[in-house]
């Protein structure tokens, strides 16, 4: 494959990356008349919710921008400096904020029980992959961090993931199947796009794993 293709994938990641934290940092406005916030109700004014929802929004914005960088081999040659620095946001941002305010709003998700035990388990999953990254590069198991890592920002990706399927499962599978006024499918939808998002998200960066690490068995130490 030509190198500039290789970009390709990279390139439309850190896009979708961007517009997300784009289209999340109107929350930071802290006006309650925004997206999410219209069909949450007296929740955003909960006492735990909404300093946790805020919490969540930063530190995801974060994460977000930051794990593209972190993917680009090119960029860890020009600044390994920065992009330990770097890396520290994300790990961090995650283990202290991310992942913690992401199993608290768990609790309240829409879709309700089954939404819930997915956002639960992503929400595990995300701090663990993040930890193992963390404890991998402390040993100097360079390949095994970069593993880790994949499957770190391919959680994190999911929040891309699931506003990517909104509109195309709504569209082409549940309200075709279950009629566009039915609330079973606007509940199947929610639950559906709830497990899907990082489900599918990990498939791809196990695969990416597979390919990328075949010839990688033994771990490199600096």
């Amino acid at each position: 494959m030509p190198q500039t293709l290789r970009y390709i994938p990279w390139t439309v990641m850190a896009i979708l990356a961007a517009f997300l934290a784009f289209i999340t940092a109107k929350y930071l406005s802290f006006e309650t008349d925004i997206n999410f916030l219209l069909v949450k109700g007296d929740l955003i004014f909960d006492p735990v919710w909404r300093p946790t929802f805020y919490l969540h929004v930063v530190s995801g914005i974060l994460v977000i921008l930051i794990g593209p960088l972190q993917l680009l081999k090119s960029f860890r040659k020009i600044s390994w400096k920065l992009h330990r620095i770097l890396g520290k946001i994300y790990a961090y941002g995650i283990l202290v904020v991310g992942a913690p305010t992401g199993f608290i709003m768990a609790f309240y998700a829409e879709g309700g029980y089954w939404s819930s035990v997915s956002f639960f388990i992503m929400s595990a999953l995300w701090f663990y992959t993040t930890l193992m990254a963390v404890l991998t590069v402390r040993r100097k198991e360079i390949i095994e961090h970069q593993k880790w890592m994949y499957r770190s920002y391919a959680l994190s990706f999911a929040a891309v993931t699931l506003r990517l399927l909104m509109p195309t499962l709504s569209l082409s599978v549940i309200y075709p199947l279950l009629g566009n006024t039915d609330e079973e499918a606007a509940y199947v939808l929610i639950v559906a796009t709830a497990w899907l998002s990082w489900m599918i998200n990990l498939t791809v960066a196990e695969l990416i794993i597979a390919k990328k690490f075949k010839n990688k068995k033994t771990p490199q130490k600096s």
